[in-house]
């Protein structure tokens, strides 16, 4: 056979296996759009039943037997779950009962298909009750993560405290991103999570970042007054940086004065990052006894430093004024970082105004005249 041959059988085998390949993606499209098809239209007759069922309670009209091994109903069921209330409520979870779908899907928990596992879990978080809190516990430490954020969700949607406490434990070892999907489920706890996680920052944060940090970021979420003191105490003892930066910034959402004068220390830490958080904190504190150190920061070798101090003092009762005397000072970089501030709190369109209006000061005309020459 000839080397033109060879080609040219080459290339007709690459031809009908294309042509296979397309055929074959063809069929599995047609196939799942049929089953898709086909579940929809089994959804909707059991919507037509359930409603029958929950509307009223002694319905006698049938439902398979074996209703809960269907995804169907399983979905449907949620449906209902999520928009339900009283007594409506109650028929379907008796519903729910009588058909055995939580014994199904916890069932379906142990299946070695991971679909199947996925969507039992899934189910589970949106109706589970009390009866499925420790297989809930249990899948914490699943093997596959969105199963372990389910298990948490589910713990979470049924308002077991005692499930805080196991959650965050886990904060330390697991991904980043199982560990964000645990810190959206306490965050729904409330204030409730707030001293679990305070314990949990104050006991790790010196030999571990990720957990601490992934904590104190979610006692900022929360938003509970209580967290400042113990976060003063860590910005004060921590010795990483990643967790002295998430300490500022949780307290600085946190917005409590109390915690100003222990952020104000840190101001002069050797790290840029942790000095451009500081004066961020402090300005969403709107300590005016920062006045000095935000205007001090203005003059910082950083430029993130300068750009946030100027910042937070165009936030800080009486911080105006420090802005207008750094750009009609000497220091080029304190008068560009001020200039900006101005410019974006919106000094520079009312300086304007006030300019045709006849009315204008001195650092007025200094802040139009400055803008100008950067041009």
């Amino acid at each position: 056979m000839s080397l033109l041959e060879l080609v040219q059988y080459a290339t007709l085998v690459v031809l009908v296996l294309d042509a296979v390949g397309v055929g074959t993606l063809i069929v599995l499209k047609a196939v799942n759009r049929r089953r898709r098809l086909a579940t929809e239209r089994r959804k909707r007759e059991y919507m037509r039943l359930i409603s029958r069922h929950v509307a009223f309670e002694y319905c006698t009209d049938p439902i398979p037997a074996d209703a809960a091994r269907d995804p169907a109903f399983i979905d449907a069921i949620i449906d209902f779950r999520n928009v339900l209330a009283g007594s409506e409520l109650a028929n379907l979870e008796r519903l729910i009962s009588r058909h055995g779908v939580v014994r199904r899907l916890i069932k379906d928990l142990s299946s070695p298909w991971k679909v199947k596992r996925l969507r039992a879990a899934m189910a589970l978080a949106e109706i589970g009750g009390d009866e499925t809190v420790d297989v809930l516990l249990a899948h914490l430490d699943d093997r596959e993560p969105e199963i372990r954020v389910q298990a948490a969700r589910g713990l979470g949607r049924i308002g077991w405290t005692p499930a805080i406490d196991e959650i965050v434990s886990r904060f330390g070892r697991v991904s980043p991103w199982v560990r964000a999907r645990f810190a959206d489920t306490l965050i729904g706890f409330g204030a409730d999570a707030t001293w679990p996680l305070v314990a949990y920052v104050m006991v790790n944060h010196r030999h571990e970042t990720a957990g601490p940090v992934a904590a104190i970021r979610t006692l900022a979420a929360i938003g509970d007054a209580q967290a400042v003191k113990p976060l003063m105490d860590v910005l004060e003892t921590a010795t990483d940086t990643e967790v002295t930066i998430a300490a500022l910034d949780a307290l600085g959402s946190l917005g409590h004065p109390m915690a100003a004068p222990v952020m104000r220390t840190a101001a002069t830490n050797p790290d840029w990052r942790i000095r451009a958080k500081v004066v961020t904190a402090l300005g969403q504190v709107g300590d005016v006894g920062a006045l000095e150190v935000l205007a001090t920061a203005l003059t910082d070798e950083s430029w993130w430093v300068r750009r946030n101090a100027a910042a937070a003092l165009g936030a800080v009762p009486g911080g105006l004024d420090r802005l207008y005397e750094a750009v009609a000072g000497d220091d080029r970089f304190a008068s560009d970082a001020a200039m900006e501030a101005l410019v974006d709190i919106g000094e520079l369109t009312a300086a304007r105004m006030r300019m045709e209006g006849g009315i204008a000061a001195p650092r007025d005309l200094a802040l139009i005249s400055h803008v100008e020459a950067h041009a």
